[in-house]
This record gives structure tokens, sequence and C-alpha cells, in this order.
């Protein structure tokens, strides 16, 4: 039996579920127009992040790697030394190994962890995409990538949004994924508290993962006007992508 300390999220069997029912995350296993295209902007901005602010030689730990999806996605377009890919959901790891393209076997890895035991080997930067977020104890999380890691990017979903609030509990994924949305502010002082500072924060994108086709064609067209505005952009964009950076 398991101390309070280790024991694993609740939702992790939600997230095994879901490889053996799929063959992939929900967001990621099927052909949503909105999914394809919130997830592919985040991608877009979390790579222009890491182009802007590190060198190609970073060694990368992206944390919660899922299924792989996004680790690949990494490992492609922003082609660093080395990216490893730690995943709590043991089904995910498998299909992620399995999903390693014969070009990047030397530079792609997966491994079961979790984010409050996970350490650094030689990588200085890790990634934390949708993780937050899903955990019971985030706070001893940060603790944990603040004795490991020089720099983290965090991708969440943006807690000045109200309309995030309402679909956290009306959702049954949601619900059944325990997901939540954290107030900016806190989020950031959290990490503060541990030792970072932020170095760059982005609020964007107006399409949700599971919106229906055409009322997520409206949103993208108004989406760039929107991001735009600081306080439209706050109130009305998903995604609140940070930049720490642990002070020397």
């Amino acid at each position: 039996m398991t101390d309070d300390k280790h024991q694993t999220e609740r939702n992790i069997a939600a997230f095994n579920a879901d490889m053996a029912l799929h063959g992939g995350y929900v967001y990621t296993a099927f052909d949503r127009w909105s999914s394809r295209y919130a997830t592919g902007r985040q991608t877009d901005e979390l790579i222009r992040m890491l182009s802007e602010n590190f060198p190609r030689s970073i060694k990368i730990v992206d944390i919660g790697c899922g299924d792989g999806t996004f680790t690949l996605e990494v490992a492609e377009r922003f082609r660093p030394c080395a990216v490893r890919g730690v995943e709590p959901a043991a089904n995910a790891v498998l299909a992620a190994r399995a999903r390693i393209p014969r070009g990047l076997f030397c530079t792609v890895s997966y491994e079961t962890g979790d984010i409050y035991s996970v350490e650094a080997r030689e990588e200085t930067l890790a990634i934390v995409r949708g993780v937050l977020h899903h955990l019971d104890r985030p706070q001893d999380a940060i603790m944990q990538l603040a004795g490991q890691f020089t720099s983290v990017i965090a991708l969440e979903p943006n807690g000045y949004n109200p309309g995030l609030k309402i679909i956290e509990r009306m959702s049954s994924y949601h619900r059944q994924h325990d997901e939540k949305s954290y107030w900016p502010p806190t989020l950031n002082r959290w990490f503060e508290r541990a030792g970072f500072s932020v170095v760059a924060q982005n609020f964007f994108c107006l399409v949700p993962y599971f919106c229906p086709t055409g009322a997520a064609k409206i949103l993208r067209s108004v989406e760039a006007a929107a991001e735009s505005l600081p306080l439209v952009r706050h109130l009305t964009c998903g995604t609140n992508l940070v930049l720490y950076r642990r002070l020397r």
C-alpha cells in the first residue's frame, strides 16, 4: 500500500481507459476539426517559445507526454538534442514507443513515471503540456520541478476564462479526467514560491477542443482580433502558455 505522498492521480485510470478504447487520448485519437485546430495552435506557440528562448542543443523532458503525439511534434519541428517523454499511464507509454519513427530512435524515448518523482538526466528544460490542471497536488509537483530543472514551459487552460469554468462543471469528459483551470496569477505565484520567475506568458486560441465544427470556425474567424486586445484576450482565450526560469 502506498503512502499519500506516492499515490497516483485519480484520473490515471481514465487515461488508461482512453488508450484501451480509442488507441490514443480523446483529443488526439479523433479527427475532430476543433481539436486538431486547437492542439495545432498550441504546438505552434510552444515551438515558437522554444525557438525564441533555447538552442537546438538542449535536452528536454516532456512530462505527461500522453500517447507521444506532441512529444514527436517537438522532436520533429524543433529538433532538440534529445526528448524524453514521461507518462504515468502505462498504456499510453506502450503506444508512444510504438509510434517513434525510425529517424528519431536516437532522439526520442518514453518511460512510465510521474511528475512528483521525475529527475533530470542532463536535461535542463521540462515541458508540462496540459498536466498541472489534472493534478491533486500541483504545488508539490512544481517543487519537484524546481529541484530538477532550470526552465519549465507550462501549457494550461486559461483560468481567466469564465467559459472554461462552466465547461469543467458541465462536461463529463472534464469531470472524469479531473480537469480544472487555475487563476494565472495563482499559478505564477506557485512557481515563484518554488524559485522561478516568469520569462514569457501568452494567452491565445478561442477554439475549444470538443467544439462543433461550425461554431469552431466562427470562433477562428475572430480569433486574431480577440488575441490583439489585452483584456479580451485574457477573458476569452483558452490557453495559457508560460516560460518559467529558475532564479540563480
